[in-house]
């Protein structure tokens, strides 16, 4: 076996000390810029494990929209709803494609059952709100009121 000695300055910790620092603060400032652009609230606890999703949310000055991906569950297996809160549910459920008499070799996709909450920031109108499912990919569209949307007023020059 051998002795491996190393004599310890403790200004190498500082130094490392310092970097993990900036690199931390820097990651805070990156995640705290995109939450205010982004200006969703995304709960993503009941999908550690199992079945998962991407999503992306933007917005245009009349309505904010949600693309999910849900590759290989059946339009049929999806739910979207909408409560008081502004809270978007999508449900879904990725069924097996083959029986459980059978023998697994390698299991490597997810199945069962998979909810994912989005909190809604902007103002919507919850009654007018629509979803399209194509290609393994969900559509909400969620509608902004008219006082939501940006106004420009044109002003004469004399």
């Amino acid at each position: 076996m051998r002795n491996f000695s190393y004599n310890f300055d403790p200004r190498d910790f500082q130094r490392f000390q310092n970097a993990a620092e900036t690199v931390a603060d820097r990651l805070g400032d990156f995640f705290n810029e995109m939450n205010k652009n982004i200006n969703v609230d995304v709960d993503i606890t009941k999908q550690k494990h199992g079945v998962k999703s991407r999503i992306d949310v933007i917005e245009d000055e009349n309505n904010v929209y949600v693309h999910a991906e849900l590759p290989g569950i059946a339009k049929e297996d999806v739910s979207v709803s909408v409560s008081e809160e502004k809270v978007l549910t999508i449900k879904a459920n990725k069924r097996r494609l083959y029986d459980d008499n059978v023998r697994s070799i390698r299991n490597e996709r997810a199945f069962g059952e998979y909810t994912r909450n989005i909190t809604i920031e902007q103002e919507i109108k919850t009654d007018s709100i629509s979803a399209t499912f194509r290609d393994g990919v969900l559509t909400i569209t969620l509608p902004k009121p008219e006082s939501a949307r940006p106004k420009t007023v044109n002003i004469n020059i004399q």
